[in-house]
Parts: C-alpha cells; sequence; structure tokens
C-alpha cells in the first residue's frame, strides 16, 4: 500500500496543538493512523517534517460560495468550478460547497445531476457540494442535499416574498436541512432609496425576517442552518431563545449559524470616513456598524456562532464599479478628481457581493493574531463544525469525511504558517475576477501546504511582491487611505 506520513503540530477542536505522525493511504486517501507518543515515531523515507511555525489542521472546508456555473454557461465569466477550485487550495480550502443560484437556477434532479457530473469532469483536488435552490414551487428531491432557501432578493430571482410564500412551501420540508439568507421583502422595499448599503439593508430587515424563519423552523422541525450573519445583540437573543427551544425536542441537531470574513472584519463606521471603499465590500446582508462586527467576532470565538463561511461571490471589477462606467480606473481618476462627488457615487447601489476564498487561512491568521483565537477555536470553525455540516451529504468513497484527523477521516489537511506575513496582492489571486477586498493588507498567517488524499496540492504564490498596480492597493498603500480592522 502506498502511504506518506506527515509530522507536525497537529492542531485540533479538541486541545492545544501536540506533536504527532499523520499517515495517509495513498489508495483510499483516508488517514489510516496518528501517533502522538513521540517514542512510538517512524523514521523513513515516506516522512515530510513540517516546520515548527506550522499547525496542520484537518482540512478547512469553505459551506458557502458562489461558483456561478451551470449548464447554460452564462456567468462562466465570473467564475468556474475549476477557477473556484482553484481559489479555494490558494487559500488553504480543500472544500467547498456551491449555493444555487446559479444563472438557471438549481431546483430539480437533473440540474444537480449535470452540476455534479460537471464537479467530476474536471478532477480537481477540491471537494465540491451542491446545494439545492427552494423557491415559490419547489419541493424536496429525492436525493441527500442541503437546501438555499432565500427570504428577500440577493443576487438571481430564487426568493420569496412574503412570510406566507415561505411558510406555503417549507411545510413541504419537514425535518431536512435548509439554509436561510435572512432578510425581509418588505422590509428591503421600503428601504431602497436609502443613501448607503447598510441604510438600504437595516438590521431591521434581518431581524423581521428572522422572527418569522425562526417560528417556521420550529414549526417543521427543520435542521436549520443561518447563513453569512452580519448582526448580533437583538437577534442574538432571539437566537437563544429560538434553541432552547429546539433543545426541548430532542431532535439531535440544532439551528446553527454562518459568519462570512467580511462580517468580520469590515463594518459601517470604517466606511463613514472612506466610502470609496464601498464598492470592494457591498454585501448582501450588508455589513453594520462596529457594534456588530464586534459581536460577531465574540460569538464566534464563544462558539455560539459555529463556522466561518466566506460567501466567496466572483462578479467581476466592472460590475463591481458598474456606476463608473465598469472601470476600477475612471473610478480612481474621478477619486483624485472629485473626491467629494465620486465618494457618494460610490454610496449608490452597486453590485452585492466580494471574493473570499483565496484569503481564507489569512482571515484564520487574523482572528488568532488580532482576537487572540486559539487553535482549537480555529480548528472548531473551519473543520469540524463544517466536517459535521458536509459528512451527512458524502458516499462511503469518503470514509468519516472531514473534519478530524483521526484514523478512518480524509488525508486532507490545512498547514498554516502562523508566523510568516503576507501581503495580499492581486497577482497572487486564482479567482476568476482577480481581486480581493483585502489587497493591500499584511497578515501574520498564510498557507505552508495544502494536502488533499495524502497529495500535496499546494498553489505556490510570490511572496517577493511587495508592489501591485491594482487600484485597491494604490489606494491602501501608495495614497494611504487605510480601512483598520
Amino acid at each position: 500500500m502506498s502511504e506518506v506520513i506527515y509530522e507536525g503540530l497537529i492542531a485540533t477542536h479538541k486541545k492545544a496543538p501536540v506533536q504527532a505522525q499523520i499517515t495517509i493511504s495513498k489508495d483510499t486517501g483516508l488517514i489510516t493512523n496518528v501517533i502522538e507518543n513521540k517514542e512510538e515515531f517512524k523514521e523513513n523515507d515516506n516522512i515530510i517534517k513540517i516546520n515548527s511555525d506550522c499547525l496542520i489542521f484537518p482540512g478547512m472546508y469553505d459551506i458557502h460560495i458562489h461558483a456561478r456555473e451551470d449548464e447554460t454557461k452564462g456567468q462562466n465569466h465570473k467564475e468556474t468550478y475549476q477557477t473556484a477550485g482553484d481559489a479555494a487550495i490558494n487559500g488553504g480550502v480543500i472544500g467547498i460547497a456551491a449555493m444555487p443560484n446559479t444563472p438557471n437556477p438549481l431546483t430539480t434532479s437533473e440540474q444537480l445531476k449535470w452540476h455534479q457530473n460537471r464537479t467530476k469532469e474536471i478532477k480537481h483536488p477540491a471537494t465540491f457540494l451542491n446545494y439545492v435552490g427552494v423557491g415559490p414551487t419547489t419541493k424536496p428531491l429525492v436525493e441527500n442535499v442541503p437546501y438555499k432557501a432565500f427570504t428577500g432578493p440577493s443576487v438571481g430571482d430564487l426568493f420569496f416574498k412574503s412570510e406566507k410564500e415561505l411558510r406555503n412551501t417549507l411545510q413541504h420540508y419537514k425535518g431536512l436541512p435548509i439554509s436561510f439568507h435572512v432578510e425581509d421583502f418588505d422590509v428591503l422595499a421600503a428601504n431602497e432609496n436609502e443613501n448607503n448599503h447598510s441604510t438600504r439593508r437595516p438590521v431591521e430587515c434581518v431581524e423581521v425576517a428572522l422572527k418569522y424563519v425562526l417560528q417556521i423552523i420550529e414549526d417543521y422541525d427543520l435542521n436549520a442552518k443561518l447563513c453569512h450573519w452580519s448582526t448580533g445583540l437583538e437577534s442574538f437573543n432571539m437566537i437563544k431563545k429560538h434553541r432552547e427551544i429546539m433543545a426541548k425536542k430532542n431532535l439531535g441537531y440544532n439551528t446553527t449559524i454562518e459568519v462570512s470574513p467580511l462580517h468580520l472584519t469590515f463594518d459601517s463606521n470604517m466606511l463613514e470616513k472612506n466610502p470609496e471603499f464601498w464598492p470592494y465590500v457591498q454585501m448582501n446582508p450588508a455589513i453594520q456598524n462596529k457594534e456588530h462586527r464586534h459581536a460577531l467576532i465574540d460569538a464566534l470565538k464563544e462558539g455560539f456562532i459555529d463556522f466561518i463561511a466566506t460567501d466567496h461571490a466572483p462578479h467581476t471589477i466592472s460590475e463591481k464599479f458598474k456606476n463608473f462606467n465598469g472601470s476600477e480606473e475612471e473610478f480612481y481618476k474621478l477619486l483624485k478628481e472629485n473626491p467629494e462627488e465620486t465618494k457618494l457615487t460610490c454610496c449608490e447601489n452597486g453590485m452585492s457581493g466580494a471574493t473570499w476564498l483565496d484569503t481564507y487561512v489569512n482571515i484564520c491568521g487574523m482572528l488568532m493574531t488580532k482576537h487572540n483565537f486559539s487553535s482549537m477555536d480555529i480548528a472548531r470553525v473551519t473543520a469540524y463544525n463544517p466536517g459535521k455540516f458536509v459528512n451527512s451529504f458524502l458516499d462511503s468513497s469518503y470514509g468519516k469525511g472531514f473534519g478530524k484527523i483521526e484514523v478512518g477521516y480524509q488525508g486532507s489537511l490545512t498547514i498554516m504558517n502562523i508566523e510568516k506575513e503576507e501581503l495580499i496582492v492581486r497577482e497572487n489571486l486564482k479567482t476568476k475576477p482577480g481581486y480581493s477586498p483585502l489587497e493591500g493588507l499584511n497578515f501574520k498567517g498564510r498557507v505552508e501546504k495544502v494536502i488533499v488524499k495524502g497529495e500535496d496540492v499546494t498553489i505556490q504564490k510570490d511572496y517577493s511582491i511587495t508592489d501591485s498596480n491594482s487600484v485597491l492597493f494604490k489606494l491602501r498603500i501608495k495614497d494611504g487611505i487605510n480601512v483598520p480592522f
């Protein structure tokens, strides 16, 4: 049997890092042995020793991304499964779960088969999982899949316009795994003419929708997940009470929560002074004030929030700068010539969503460095909890699945160098749109290696690049207009 052994500090959700040897079968792709007693360590040519500045995490899995590819090929210019997978590996992510609001929304078994065949066809090292959309006329599939419901408009036409419409559909999905985009249609409509994205999609639109979403979850015993959570405070109180009700039902599951890197790193207070950054960070649901951002960080650290899930949204630069004739360069030129008017234009409604897969591990480094997250915290929200979510949808070829460094689990690892820094530059990105909201920022903590089924699939970056011609880099570095977080 062909096998490989990785030796180094393993970081899991259960305990502080410990030196260990991990044996992975290249035939099955599964872990066959884990030794933590140094006296039992093996010595042979197959052992790959990992630098002591690094932590070996179970492979990190992003359970919420948008790949945009479907049978229409209508948005392949934004991203494909190939480029989304490349961006994932580049960011230290070994698996991704794609949302269904593609040009032709994924709602049927026939469409699901197309997506599954497509991801098999490209033979990418990353693992792909697909959500199936829930809309006003849909019914559950026979396949075991995760579902996604939008309580209001975001990107695409797959959404509900009222609580009644949502309830009429979800009564058919009792007990099934439903992930929710929680924003109320009527509140969004009432605020559509407000002067920036945070006020056009205010906290109220989340809280109003949350009230009836939680009640629907309770009524139909849904195995629910709340996506890209953007608010703390009152919404947390509502969720706490709801979880207590669900726990009394003894269902074996409880409503879980995602948070995106964008909501962890940016807030509306930052953009009051520098609204020129709005095109890069506009997202649905919108970022809110720093009190909400800090509440999200604390909740993630404490375990109230379960996942870091990027909501990676690969819109092109021309789409992001549609208010400037699709030109980032024109935006920059106008910012120099007429800054006040340009900043007002930046606050107008643009394209929501940003790219995050390439910088997943960097965000983990930021949380460890700036917010004192432990390696156990990071392993829990990037690997262990995502593993629990995806494993129930996998076939037996995946063994016990993802999320742990234990015998029988996937031999996929995210190795993070916690001492070395990385300057985010456009030239090192693999997502098809080719930009990141983090360009020009320096992070302590970067990808060292990515292992999939025992194989090293690391994408090499040029860390010697210290300059870039990108507009965002110029804003932050050359013009010194930095937004701290």
